[in-house]
């Protein structure tokens, strides 16, 4: 066992024999921010947004169009894509999605909520200062305060 192991080893307080076998052992005063670095994504340039989001369910794949979808809503690390009254399962955290969405017609409205632009017929206010945005569909999502001024701009000037 090398020094640095039993160092490992005895901060730990157990034997591992997984950490014996591994081809990376960490030497002390090593950065473990850059061993393990967090890959910041940025959002995806525009030749690189998604026009169509393939769904995967047993036996079979299909599509559907971004441009149909009304809402995205959060759900661990699903998003249910809300569609003309349907809902599609999709296995992708909501933030990753977000980054692939255009951001011209896609707006994050709360922690656990995307909406297409196109579909937002008003904004009411509610309780305690923050909103909900009604959809075409009577669909009714609550808009988080810090977040409704970015979303009237981004609807003033959304295609």
């Amino acid at each position: 066992m090398s020094d640095a192991l039993e160092r490992v080893s005895i901060a730990r307080g157990v034997s591992d024999p997984k950490l014996e076998e591994s081809p990376r052992v960490v030497e002390p005063g090593a950065d473990i921010l850059t061993l393990h670095a967090a890959h910041a994504t940025a959002p995806a340039a525009p030749d690189e947004r998604v026009a169509r989001l393939a769904i995967r369910e047993i036996g079979r794949t299909y599509f559907v169009a971004v441009s149909s979808i009304d809402w995205i809503e959060g759900a661990d690390y699903y998003a249910k894509l809300h569609v003309g009254g349907r809902v599609h399962l999709l296995r992708e955290p909501l933030r990753s999605l977000e980054q692939r969405l255009d951001p011209t017609r896609f707006a994050r409205v709360h922690r656990s909520a995307i909406v297409n632009l196109a579909r937002i017929r008003e904004i009411r206010v509610a309780a305690r200062g923050d909103h909900t945005l009604v959809l075409d569909d009577a669909t009714r999502l609550r808009l988080t305060r810090g977040r409704r001024r970015d979303l009237e701009a981004l609807i003033e000037t959304a295609p």
